[in-house]
């Protein structure tokens, strides 16, 4: 890093962390640096929306201000180094500077180090994957060398349960001080010295698995399971430690994790973000009647709407905010996934591997013919609806014409049953198309409205069809928007701090 990128960045860190004192004043000085450099459109649009949303008084807002107020100092600093600037400023920069078609250079990935788990929840997405194995602790290393020097400084660690290799983990998060890491976990291994430790590093934050309250909760993952859970928020929240929840919503439960009181109950307990995920039809004989339906899922994605406009806690819908996060993040466009085995799948729910990540480095294997295959067809439909976003079960097609073109091995026994069992993939056309009829009108709207971020006029939406096949020799992004060449040129050279 230049002496001249040395400087802004001490600059922007430590404006940034002095913002979050959890005072409204300080906050305001946060939107008023934005001006002083430039960021990707994503980030730009972050801070527009924090600023409306402190001259409003909402939510959004507020959230900042309970961050300023739960975090030590040191953490607060920890993150707006690591996440903000190295990740969202610095690295965005380096990743567009390194990026083309061809070599494309994903935002981040998922690395589950260990299927190993303590637990055995119903209808667990990695259930089936063998257990044997871990992904030895030299490759781990490597992975995270490559991605830092790619720019690459966020990393999502799952699993199976990461904390089963807690030790190892702790030695990346000490190696890898500059990068910000969110660990998904039972929570039953975050005990009072762990919390310890990870409050020391102050570069990792937990999403805690949740189904509901006590009774959902052990009903899925075993009695008793829930009160090792709210002990593991405690020894976090005493310690300073961001963490938050991570809510598998399915038929049964829609009602109390949706719930005005499920979050002002978790928020007390320190929580400061909430994913919700979609239960989703994996593996042999899947459980097809936990799914939500369509209508539950539209339902769904309203309520965690209405909640995020209402607490101060950061909520995403994986599924339903689509939108917000520019469509499916799979293979490789924006993130993949990282096996114990060294196998890389496109998405933790798509359980499909063309390559292995031992002996071959993070840039090859996120440039495979597969995964260039699947952003090629990105964003899955003509429309570009990123209302469904999803190439599993609201484009089904995608995955299955991937899957038996590039002839990829699954990722444990009936990983297929998705693509070639006669029942699921009827019940998934059946699926896709209710939930298409459902909202592909409200998205010509959107798309129609000239003051909607997805314009069909604009360069962001023109951008979704970036990787289309032929775009650039054709000058045309496969939706009749016209080439895109001169423009993504004229963005990365905006990307500067």
């Amino acid at each position: 890093m230049s002496i001249k990128n040395a400087l802004a960045k001490r600059f922007i860190v430590n404006k940034i962390s002095n913002s979050l004192t959890g005072d409204i004043r300080d906050l305001k000085k946060l939107v008023d640096l934005s001006g002083k450099f430039t960021v990707e459109p994503s980030v730009q649009n972050f801070i527009n929306s924090l600023g409306s949303a402190i001259e409003e008084d909402r939510a959004f807002a507020r959230l900042f201000l309970r961050i300023g107020k739960a975090l030590s100092p040191s953490y607060r600093k920890k993150i707006v180094r690591n996440l903000i600037y190295n990740q969202f400023i610095y690295g965005s920069k380096k990743r567009a500077d390194l990026s083309t078609n061809d070599n494309w250079i994903p935002s981040l990935f998922v690395m589950s180090p260990t299927m190993r788990c303590n637990l055995h929840c119903t209808g667990c997405y990695a259930g089936l994957y063998t257990k044997d194995g871990d992904l030895p602790e030299s490759e781990v290393d490597r992975i995270l060398g490559e991605a830092r020097d790619l720019g690459i400084y966020f990393v999502v660690i799952s699993g199976g349960e990461p904390y089963i290799r807690k030790d190892m983990l702790f030695r990346m998060f000490k190696k890898y001080s500059d990068m910000f890491f969110l660990t998904y976990t039972n929570g039953t291994f975050l005990d009072a010295d762990a919390a310890k430790k990870l409050a020391k590093f102050g570069n990792v934050a937990a999403a805690i698995s949740v189904e509901g309250y006590e009774e959902e909760t052990d009903n899925r993952r075993g009695k008793g399971v829930y009160r090792k859970i709210l002990k593991a928020m405690e020894n976090l929240k005493r310690e300073g430690v961001l963490f938050g929840i991570s809510v598998t919503y399915t038929k049964y439960n829609i009602d109390v994790i949706t719930d005005d009181k499920f979050i002002e109950y978790f928020m007390d307990k320190g929580a400061i973000f909430g994913w919700y995920f979609m239960f989703m039809p994996v593996g042999k004989d899947p459980i097809l009647d936990l799914v939500p339906t369509p209508e539950q899922r539209v339902y769904t994605g309203k309520r965690v709407t209405a909640l995020r406009e209402k607490y101060p806690m950061f909520l995403a819908d994986f599924w339903n905010d689509g939108p917000a996060a520019g469509g499916c993040l799979a293979g490789g466009r924006q993130y993949l996934h990282i096996l114990n085995s060294g196998n890389v799948e496109p998405c933790v729910f798509a359980h499909f591997s063309a390559d292995n990540i031992k002996g071959k480095t993070l840039m090859e294997v996120a440039n495979s013919p597969f995964f260039k295959a699947i952003r090629q067809r990105f964003p899955y439909n003509d429309e570009g609806n990123l209302k469904r976003p999803c190439m599993i079960i609201d484009n089904p097609e995608v995955l299955r014409d991937v899957v038996d073109e590039y002839h990829v091995s699954p990722g444990h026994t009936h990983s297929e049953s998705i693509v070639h069992d006669p029942e699921v993939i009827k019940w998934v056309n059946n699926y896709a198309e209710e939930f298409k009829r459902l909202v592909d009108s409200e998205w010509e709207k959107e798309i129609n409205d000239p003051n909607n971020r997805w314009y069909k006029e604009g360069l962001e939406y023109k951008r979704l069809f970036r990787f289309r096949k032929n775009s650039e020799n054709s000058g045309n992004n496969g939706n009749g928007n016209g080439s895109i060449k001169k423009t993504e040129k004229r963005e990365k050279e905006k990307v500067l701090v």
